[in-house]
């Protein structure tokens, strides 16, 4: 994991944000198997130290799904060893980190089709189909 743009204190300073921070995805996977809550926690705008980043890393585990999407940059999508819990990270195009997020939730969004999106591939759709001919 490149540790680019996000704020990192020295080596020696701890932010101490690592445990509430490490709470908290707890408590939203447990309102995810509650009550169905998504939520997403900014680690980009906290700060942490390089040692405290590994430590979570390390607390948060590597899942199955390891994926990049190629859009205005790219975006890549891990899953954690927790099922619910993904890493989000936002590339720009020169691949410097302009966002990293833990997103609690069934599938990230970023992967959820938009409803505007499959009207649309409904119209085309129906479109090359109203021009097929049945074969004879």
């Amino acid at each position: 994991m490149s540790l680019n743009d996000i704020p990192i204190q020295t080596e020696t300073t701890r932010t101490r944000n690592l445990l509430p921070v490490m709470h908290e995805i707890r408590h939203a996977l447990a309102e995810l198997v509650e009550h169905g809550t998504q939520n997403i926690i900014d680690l980009h705008s906290l700060p942490f130290s390089a040692q405290e980043l590994a430590e979570l890393e390390e607390f948060l585990g590597e899942g199955e799904i390891d994926l990049t999407l190629n859009v205005l940059g790219h975006t890549r999508i891990r899953e954690s060893s927790y099922s619910g819990v993904w890493r989000i990270e936002h590339m720009d195009d020169n691949d410097k980190r302009i966002g990293y997020f833990i997103e609690i939730g069934l599938v990230p969004e970023i992967l959820r089709s938009q409803c505007d999106d499959i009207k649309e591939g409904l119209a085309a759709m129906t479109t090359i189909l109203s021009m097929q001919e049945e074969p004879g």
